[in-house]
């Protein structure tokens, strides 16, 4: 992980939703494995917690090599990353910060595993509506379509 990021306090709601791939380009932006088909939650919050991966636990490792490992991971603090755009691409996220300057900054955080909030996970609108906008017009109650200002 990137040595100038600041170590932050694990929210109580925070869920894993993706790990980093990789690097994307040349100006620092970086690529995203998201854990969800639709990653929303990716894109609402601005503020994501990254902790190490723990894929690196096993190989030819002895026991007490991997058991370090493992305490290790499992003992890191998780640091704030603070997000300046993100997007979809193909089946992907991209993602900017100003924290990451360059393509050897992104690289940097491999496989770091992204946390956010639940708390920032975009509301969802009731299902139970009686009336549905869409472009202007509104089903009203008399079961005729009205143009709604």
């Amino acid at each position: 992980m990137l040595p100038h990021l600041e170590f932050a306090e694990m929210p109580a709601d925070a869920i894993e939703v993706g790990r980093i791939a990789d690097a994307w380009g040349i100006k620092g932006w970086f690529k995203v494995l998201p854990h969800s088909a639709s990653p929303e939650a990716l894109f609402s919050s601005k503020r994501w917690y990254l902790l190490p991966s723990n894929r690196n636990v096993g190989g030819n490792k002895s026991p007490s090599q991997k058991a370090a490992a493992v305490n290790s991971a499992s003992a890191a603090q998780p640091v704030l990353l603070k997000i300046q755009e993100a997007k979809e691409h193909a089946d992907t996220v991209v993602a900017s910060s100003l924290d990451v300057a360059d393509r050897n900054q992104a690289e940097a955080l491999k496989g770091a595993r992204i946390f956010v909030p639940r708390s920032s996970f975009p509301r969802r609108a009731p299902m139970n509506t009686i009336g549905s906008t869409c472009l202007g017009w509104m089903w009203s109650t008399e079961k005729v379509w009205r143009w709604v200002k």
